[in-house]
């Protein structure tokens, strides 16, 4: 045997270790082109292209064993729907439920303006709708929440009569914003029932919740919206309770039919605190929401199968539970 590479998985040869590499970065990179007139969408042909530059190694094409991608669609646990006030006259609970149906989604965790629109749509189908509570209503909305007195009392209220998994989703734009007294409260809230705080700002106002109280639980909405791949890893890393949706991100993440290798990254070493989001914080978003749906699901098809499903449902059924949903698998 010539000169060793050492591995978690024991010792291999550089040519092999050079295979694993290629595993690694090239098939990412095949997945989603043409290749003699076929698209290796599914990823198979990409492990050919593998397989043959294993031979160019002098290797056996039976040492190259690609992992599995995520070939076959997966339901989706949307983790960031809103349903309110504009959209009820339009889009009744009954054409939304038949919506989140015919696009593949068996749960979905629910906040709205008001907060009606989420008792309303839970109570048509409380399986498949999981409540977020909103704070805004009434002229409270993203720029003052933080700052309305009566905001805490009225949570603290519909807190004690609903079945809420957490709190948002909310806009903090400074951190300044997220140093207030209704801020804290609203922490302390969530931190005392064991809730979510479903929170859209950049990184700078999670760090400043995270200092309130580090037992915190954040979702992070739109991995923070215009936040780059190696800021959203580092505050992952940071911070062993937040967890990330990327509604509104399919563009960043799925580049030129494929997925950007930056994203991809961090996936990879964090790949139990991402979660699928469409958002639909504006009616006619929900006349294309299975449009918004396949977007994610295209750069999904890129991700190693166990991961693909830990992000597409998984991992929102572990935090927020899978009710009697028969297409989540075991």
């Amino acid at each position: 045997m010539g000169r060793g590479v050492i591995t978690l998985g024991g010792i291999v040869t550089p040519a092999e270790a050079g295979v694993q590499a290629l595993e690694a970065d090239w098939i990412p990179a095949f997945a989603g082109m043409t290749v003699r007139g076929q698209h290796t969408r599914s990823g198979s042909r990409a492990r050919v292209i593998v397989a043959l530059l294993a031979c160019m190694l002098g290797l056996s094409p039976t040492l190259v064993a690609a992992p599995a991608l995520a070939d076959s669609r997966l339901p989706i646990f949307d983790a960031h729907i809103h349903y309110s006030r504009d959209a009820w006259d339009r889009f009744p609970p009954a054409t939304v439920l038949d919506i989140l149906a015919k696009a593949g989604v068996p749960r979905a965790l629910v906040s709205s303006t008001p907060d009606d629109g989420t008792l309303m749509l839970q109570r048509a189908d409380p399986e498949r709708i999981v409540p977020v509570l909103r704070p805004y209503k009434n002229g409270i909305g993203s720029g003052n929440w933080f700052r309305e007195a009566n905001v805490p009392a009225y949570l603290e209220e519909r807190l004690r009569k609903g079945d809420y998994v957490g709190i948002g989703e909310f806009h903090l734009f400074s951190d300044a914003n997220a140093d207030t007294p209704v801020v804290r409260r609203v922490v302390a809230l969530a931190v005392e029932r064991g809730i979510f705080l479903h929170v859209h700002s950049g990184a700078g106002p999670v760090r400043a919740l995270f200092g309130i109280d580090p037992k915190l639980n954040i979702l992070w909405a739109h991995a923070g919206m215009s936040e780059p791949p190696d800021v959203v890893g580092a505050a992952l890393d940071r911070h062993a309770n937040l967890w990330t949706e990327v509604s509104f991100r399919a563009g960043d993440i799925g580049r030129n039919g494929g997925i950007s290798a930056a994203w991809r990254d961090v996936m990879l070493r964090h790949p139990d605190r991402f979660m699928i989001g469409s958002d639909t914080y504006v009616t006619p978003r929900w006349e294309t929401y299975a449009q918004l749906i396949d977007e994610h699901h295209r750069w999904l098809a890129h991700l190693p199968r166990d991961v693909a499903e830990k992000i597409a449902w998984r991992n929102a059924v572990r935090l927020f539970g899978a009710g009697n949903v028969k297409e989540f698998g075991p």
